[in-house]
């Protein structure tokens, strides 16, 4: 029962029109998440709309409502025995288990956040593992490895995304949720204010725990997103990275996004790739540059153990931890050696100009010099000149007759 296109419009349509969907909506607030829901939902009602009589959102509600107030037990958990076949029929379109329990959780979300939650015994509504779950194929991508999904992405956002998850250490949602407002990316008069060997610190409260991440958008990452924001000409306000359509980029689009580079690059692959692992190999380049452990709970977000929590990681030190970090992660030539002779080329910029400064500084003292012994040469003959006007004789101290 897979929804056509046609039909997804009409279900989002009802959808978009739906007294109950739109309460539920305003209480999450969350324009993230709101879309997830949105474009989820659907599958659950047509699910609904084939085996109930229900074919709106805000029936199902009242039906609710009305059920729970019934004495039939059956009748009062009927939303939980249809969630428990929706659960069945996902099962059986061979989803992965973290696929159906994201659907799952947008049907809880609806009827909870109405004051009407579904109740089920222990472990009802866990999907059955899928057999292509059971084997467990680990796969954190190496440098290699995304410095070859690098070279197949074919726009500058899909490489900015890249760059972004495995640089920086953000999960999926953390970095689709990122505005450019938020980011300091232009100066005053609207130009973009970042030099290419300039990496971006960023301090933002993770989505789904409010947590402080504090980690760093490198400079590769941030010429990606230049020349992404370039082609949008660049745009002042709203989320840093969109669809095609200029809508919202939800989890479900980036995975696909992935999906595709994976089976390029990485023929019978696909399977095992999980877009998460990105953030585990940010992880692992921090492990490999002897990190502390506190300042990489900070980077990442988790939340650091026992009275280490009072103590504030500062933007220093976690530039610092990056810059040790950055030569595991480096991409595409602003890392390791070429970063060191680009951080070089700076620095003896920085020293020629002061020494430019100086010499400039010397040649106008020299100059006022020259100026000065010029009139001294010229003092005797002011003198002889000043004798025969005057006819007053000066003491041959006041200057040597040249022999």
């Amino acid at each position: 029962m897979k929804v056509a296109s046609k039909e997804l419009v009409e279900l989002r349509q009802i959808i978009d029109c739906d007294k109950a969907v739109g309460e539920w909506f305003k209480s999450i607030g969350n324009e993230r998440t709101i879309s997830n829901y949105r474009n989820d939902f659907p599958k659950f009602l047509k699910f609904s709309r084939e085996h109930t009589t229900f074919k709106t959102p805000n029936e199902m509600i009242e039906a609710r409502r009305k059920d729970l107030q019934d004495k039939d037990p059956k009748t009062q958990r009927r939303f939980e025995a249809l969630t428990v076949d929706y659960m069945h029929y996902l099962e059986g379109e061979n989803l992965r288990y973290n696929s159906i329990k994201s659907y799952l959780r947008t049907v809880e979300s609806f009827f909870s956040r109405h004051y009407l939650n579904l109740k089920y015994a222990r472990r009802e509504l866990d999907p059955e593992v899928s057999e292509k779950d059971k084997i467990i194929r680990e796969w954190t991508p190496s440098n290699e490895d995304v410095r070859l999904l690098y070279r197949l992405c074919k726009t500058a956002r899909d490489r900015a995304l890249l760059l972004t998850l495995y640089q920086s250490g953000f999960s999926e949602i953390d970095a689709l949720s990122l505005k450019i407002q938020d980011l300091n990316l232009y100066d005053t008069n609207g130009n973009w204010r970042l030099s290419l060997n300039e990496d971006l610190y960023i301090c933002k409260l993770r989505e789904k725990t409010n947590i402080p991440q504090k980690t760093m958008i490198s400079r590769e990452a941030l010429e990606e997103i230049r020349i992404y924001l370039q082609s949008r000409g660049f745009p002042k306000q709203g989320f840093l990275f969109e669809t095609q359509k200029s809508e919202i980029m939800t989890v479900r689009a980036l995975a696909e996004m992935f999906k595709a580079l994976v089976e390029s690059g990485f023929k019978g692959r696909s399977s095992e790739w999980q877009t998460r692992k990105l953030r585990d190999a940010f992880m692992n380049a921090l492990l490999k540059a002897q990190v502390t452990q506190e300042t990489k709970d900070s980077m990442v977000g988790h939340k650091r153990q026992g009275a280490r929590e009072n103590y504030e990681i500062t933007e220093d030190t976690i530039r610092e931890s990056y810059q040790n970090a950055f030569k595991f992660l480096t991409i595409n030539g602003f890392g390791s050696t070429s970063r060191k002779v680009e951080e070089l080329e700076t620095k003896f910029d920085s020293q020629n100009r002061a020494t430019v400064e100086t010499i400039s500084k010397l040649q106008n003292q020299l100059n006022e010099m020259e100026s000065k012994i010029g009139v001294l040469k010229e003092f005797p003959e002011l003198i002889k000149q000043i004798e025969q006007i005057t006819g007053v004789t000066f003491k041959k101290r006041f200057f040597k007759e040249d022999k």
